[in-house]
This record gives C-alpha cells, sequence and structure tokens, in this order.
C-alpha cells in the first residue's frame, strides 16, 4: 500500500524563529560589542531574509569592517546549536510518530541558501524524503504549487498560505498557534501535538 504524503512548513510550524532571532541578536550583539542592536525579530521577513544582506546593514550601520565575522554567526559550525535548540519540543515526537507511516516533505519559502542551511542545521533531515523537500522563493503561486505531488496533505501555520492552496484543491491542516480561531473552510489544529487525530 502507498504511504500517504505529508509536508510541512519550516518557520513557525516545526521550527522557533522568534526564539531563534533572540538567539541570534544575543551573538550578534556580543560580536558587535554593543547593546543597542535592532532585534532580528523586527528585521525579520521569514520570505525574504538573508543573512548576507541583514549583516550588510549591521556593517554600515554599526561602522563595522567585517562581514564575514557577522555571517559566521548564521552559517559557521560553532553555531550550529543555536538551530537544534530551536526545534519546537514537539516537533521530534510527531515526525517519529509519522516517519513509518506516511512520506515526510517540506513545503517552505525562503531565501534558498540560509533556508537550506538551517533545515539541514538543524538535524530534522532525516526525517525527510529528499525528493520531498520544497523551498521556494514564495508558495502561493501557480508555479509552486506544481511541486505539490497528487494527494499530498500541506502542514501550515501561515492561514493565507492555507487559503491559497485549499483553492487550489490541495489538503491543508492549518496550526494557529497565535489564538483560539478555527477555520471554517480547513482543519485547524492549536499544536502540532494535535496533528495525528487530524489523519485518522
Amino acid at each position: 500500500m502507498q504511504k500517504g504524503i505529508i509536508l510541512f512548513d519550516i518557520d513557525k510550524t516545526i521550527y522557533d524563529t522568534d526564539h531563534q532571532a533572540e538567539d541570534f541578536d544575543k551573538v550578534i550583539a556580543s560580536v558587535l560589542s554593543r547593546s543597542d542592536v535592532v532585534s532580528l525579530k523586527d528585521s525579520n521577513d521569514d520570505r525574504q531574509f538573508s543573512p548576507e544582506v541583514y549583516t550588510k546593514r549591521l556593517c554600515e550601520k554599526y561602522d563595522f569592517k567585517n562581514q564575514d565575522r557577522l555571517l559566521e554567526v548564521f552559517y559557521a559550525d560553532k553555531y550550529k546549536h543555536i538551530y537544534e535548540d530551536n526545534i519546537f519540543p514537539e516537533t521530534r515526537i510527531v515526525l517519529d510518530n509519522l516517519k513509518n507511516k506516511f512520506r515526510l516533505g517540506i513545503y517552505s519559502e525562503a531565501t534558498h541558501k540560509f533556508q537550506i542551511h538551517k533545515f539541514k542545521a538543524t538535524g530534522l533531515e532525516k526525517y525527510f524524503d529528499k525528493d520531498l523537500v520544497f523551498i521556494l522563493d514564495a508558495k502561493d503561486t501557480e508555479g509552486a504549487i506544481k511541486n505539490i505531488p497528487d494527494g499530498a496533505l500541506v502542514v501550515d501555520n501561515n492561514e493565507h498560505i492555507c487559503e491559497f492552496l485549499t483553492e487550489h484543491g490541495i489538503k491543508v491542516i492549518w496550526l494557529n498557534k497565535k489564538d483560539d480561531k478555527v477555520s471554517p473552510d480547513f482543519p485547524t489544529i492549536h499544536n502540532l501535538l494535535e496533528l495525528s487525530g487530524k489523519l485518522m
């Protein structure tokens, strides 16, 4: 019997981007020897965020001459623990429960280099079928949804993305961690641990 396919968003779905930003803030403030650095969270558009662009702006703003040193914060092995530490606690539990029952994949949007690095640095790559990892500039386009295999289910924290996919006949589950709202148009969960109950 052929296994079903579940595709997960990364940021704010299986990975705590907000807490990651706080961890990066501390390291960047230390590198710059400043306490007034603008929070990464305030400048972090998950779809468009690029460490290269961000660190260039920091160098200009704070007259810091070593951009490569700032880029190390995002890419060097000695900071890999930041990615590992910011996986939501429930993520591994859920993936362990699903990995033998479904083919698991990723449906994410971001700047490709950084998102691929983040994904690999978390150590979560082992759970996912390498042929089902889709990291795109944007998920809400006609071209992007052509990547989604027939019959696949997408789990995403972004209500807009869920609406777009639903309109195009793609099954979704909305992970709404912000409040108690439930969509009338697609299944809604408020914690990833509730996912299994929606798959029965």
